[in-house]
Order: structure tokens, then sequence, then C-alpha cells
């Protein structure tokens, strides 16, 4: 992507990537998994990459089930250029989180992604100053839940292009600097991080769009002026409404999403004695960039 697609100065250059942009999501909607054999396995690795540069994400299928680990993850995602990984506040020793069910003792239990609720709208990282922004992240499914559990998707460019089609003071508002604040973690009695303010879509001159977003309400300020509110009531309808734009999948083992960091949500689940939820991911600094 061109970022002066992105210029609200430009239409011109942005009707053109727009309708690139909504060509590709079209012939998208119909895509299936991805299979791919192993790490040498270059044409599919060349297909997940394309299909991540054209809709922000990629859906993938193993055949070997069973040598998945979280090293294999971290090997994957180098074939990617992804090597960076963000050491989040609940990851593993390797940087790569287990997201399960926490038990009672265990410090994780108070963070949603911990527990069978749903996970509403995000973007990974969206409490991370700017200079820690999450470019890309695997979700990998080691084991599903017994029901539940969907994970819905939806390309931020596509957000993008429904915000400013609709109103392009809307992008204006969700660029300021101070569109979304987070106020200050504690955790345990620490401080995990204070105020953290930033914009909701940020253009990166290398890497193009950049979006920040929650829909939680507890513990977010955004900045206290209409059309800004407007926008984040725009959004939020349009994600809760989960038509064309989102696609929906429920993972079972050997499955899992790649992606430049996109939009996503996670449904309930519940677990059986014989069938409880893992997944792997990895959050990383880097993002997925054509050849």
């Amino acid at each position: 992507m061109k970022s002066n697609a992105l210029n609200l100065e430009s239409p011109t250059a942005y009707q053109q990537w727009r309708e690139q942009k909504l060509a590709d999501a079209a012939s998208a909607r119909a895509t299936t998994l991805i299979s791919t054999v192993d790490h040498q396995d270059s044409a599919a690795v060349e297909a997940i990459r394309q299909q991540i540069c054209k809709t922000g994400f990629a859906l993938y299928q193993l055949h070997d089930v069973a040598n998945t680990s979280k090293a294999w993850l971290i090997r994957f995602g180098q074939l990617f250029g992804l090597t960076r990984l963000d050491s989040n506040l609940c990851a593993d020793e390797d940087s790569v989180s287990s997201l399960q069910v926490a038990d009672e003792t265990e410090h994780k239990r108070g963070y949603i992604p911990y527990s069978n609720r749903p996970l509403n709208w995000h973007t990974d990282g969206y409490y991370n100053e700017s200079g820690q922004r999450i470019g890309a992240f695997i979700l990998h499914c080691v084991q599903d839940a017994a029901e539940g559990g969907e994970n819905g998707l939806m390309d931020p460019e596509l957000a993008y292009i429904r915000l400013r089609d609709e109103n392009p003071a809307f992008i204006e508002a969700l660029t300021h600097p101070e569109a979304m604040s987070i106020p200050p973690n504690i955790d345990n009695g620490r401080e995990v991080h204070g105020w953290i303010h930033g914009p909701v879509f940020a253009i990166d001159p290398t890497h193009g769009l950049h979006m920040r977003y929650t829909a939680r309400q507890r513990n977010i300020r955004w900045r206290d002026d209409a059309t800004t509110l407007e926008a984040v009531a725009f959004l939020q309808n349009l994600l809760d409404s989960g038509e064309n734009d989102v696609v929906w999948r429920r993972l079972s083992p050997g499955q899992g999403v790649i992606s430049n960091n996109a939009l996503h949500c996670r449904k309930r689940f519940d677990n059986s004695p014989t069938q409880q939820r893992l997944y792997y991911r990895a959050r990383y600094f880097d993002r997925v960039r054509r050849t």
C-alpha cells in the first residue's frame, strides 16, 4: 500500500486503492483454508503471505497436527519475517502465550483471554506505547473447546474504508493523537504502565495502516469530541453487525490465523473434562510484508 492513498487530501489515490482493496476482499470471501505440509512448502508459505497482504489475515491448516509446539510456531513465524516477539505480561518464558482457562491460583485469572468469557473486538497491544506497536500475530489452535469459542476477524483496512466512506471526518477524528486513552494498569500493586494516549489509525510510511482499537467500555477513555464518539459508535455497529466484512471461524486442532494484527474477537466457550481449549498466541512487532 502507498501511504498517500490514506491521505485525506489525495482522493484519487484513495479511490484507486479502495477499488483494488474491495476487489481483493470480495475474492477472498470464498477462500478456504490454505494447507501447508511443513516449513519447506514454499508455495504454501507464499500463498499465505499473498493472502495476508491482500486481506490482512490468512487461515491455515496443518497436515501434521501432532507435531505442533510453541517452538514450531516460532519457526513458522520466521518464514514470514516475524522475529521480534512481544514478551507481554502473561506470556510464557519463550514469549508465546498459552491461552487457556487459568486456575484460581494464577495471576492470569483476572484477564479475559485466560477465561471462557467472550472477548470483545480489539487489535492486539492496543495498550502498548507507540514505539511498541503490535504489527502481527499468530493464533494457533492446539485444542478446541467442547462448545463455542468461534473467532471473528476483520481487516482493519476494510474498517478504514467503511468509516471514510461514511464520513471522512471520522478518519480525521480517529487519527488524533489523543483519540483513545488507556488509564494506568496496576497488577499486584505494581504499575505495569501509566496513561497511554494515541490514535486509532496511524499511517506508517513503510508498513501502511496501523489500527489500535478495543470495544471494551471499562478502562477506556475516548476523546470528548462529538465526531470521535460518533465514529466509535459507527465502528462498533459495523463490527457487531457481523456482515460481509467479518469472517467467523471455529478453529480445529492444527488450524490457525496469521495476521497483520487484524481486528478480532472471541465468543464464549465451554470446556469438558476431556476437551480443554488451548491456543498458542505469538505477538510480533514486525509485519508480514510482500516479497
